[in-house]
């Protein structure tokens, strides 16, 4: 009988069965390129409502500050041209004070040279914040072959160390399954003077924006 054997690398688990197959869980992942996204702007509730002896959160004379920047940010990204759209419709406000709802814009990005634009223009403004915002990619099905295709290479070089080791020879791949994922595609940015958005993992590579895919795999091989 064959003896149980565990080898474990990074992200990627190895497992030889007492039955004849060799099975190896794999996570990888690819860069994929956005067609194009937003970046939020928001105007930054602290420069307005201190918490101090002659100024109190929430009255009216911060919410008056607040929508009076508010309405001179929407006249600076116009006339820089760009396509926005708030952050909030009104229509579905239900707290009256400004600070329980996000005053600012979204405003829609083509490429990076776009967003480095944008940030060094925004620079000059002190009473904001931003963000990366919603993203759109291009062919899910097309970057998910191309991810799949660079796991099953990942994974048939190290079945064949495993069978090599063990004295085995490598067959067919006889079951594949794919793990689940909280979140499969995360976004990279480089640092900016604004501040960048949460629970996201944030690199960067010749300061170009693009999303990492990724993916957990188990594909068991037969043995011989």
């Amino acid at each position: 009988m064959k003896k149980l054997l565990y080898l474990s690398l990074l992200f990627i688990n190895f497992g030889l069965a007492q039955s004849g197959f060799i099975e190896i869980e794999i996570r990888d992942s690819i860069r994929i390129k956005p067609n194009k996204f937003e970046y939020h702007v928001q105007i930054s509730e602290s420069k307005f409502a201190r918490l101090d002896a002659n100024v109190v959160a929430g009255t009216d004379s911060t919410k008056i500050k607040m929508r009076e920047k508010y309405k001179e940010l929407e006249v600076f990204l116009k006339n820089k041209k760009y396509k926005t759209r708030p952050l909030n419709n009104a229509e579905f406000q239900i707290h009256d004070y400004a600070g329980f709802w996000k005053l600012g814009f979204a405003v829609e990005l083509q490429n990076s040279k776009e967003l480095e634009k944008l940030t060094t223009e925004l620079k000059t403004l002190d009473y904001i914040s931003g963000a990366v915002g919603e993203i759109e990619y291009g062919d899910t099905e097309l970057s998910e072959k191309r991810l799949f295709s660079k796991i099953l290479a990942k994974a048939k070089r190290k079945g064949q160390m495993i069978a090599t080791l063990t004295g085995q020879k490598l067959g067919k791949i006889i079951e594949l399954k794919e793990g689940r994922e909280v979140d499969n595609i995360s976004v990279n940015i480089r640092d900016v003077y604004l501040s960048s958005l949460q629970d996201k993992n944030w690199d960067v590579s010749k300061n170009i924006l693009f999303g990492h895919q990724w993916k957990t795999v188990t594909i068991k091989f037969s043995t011989e």
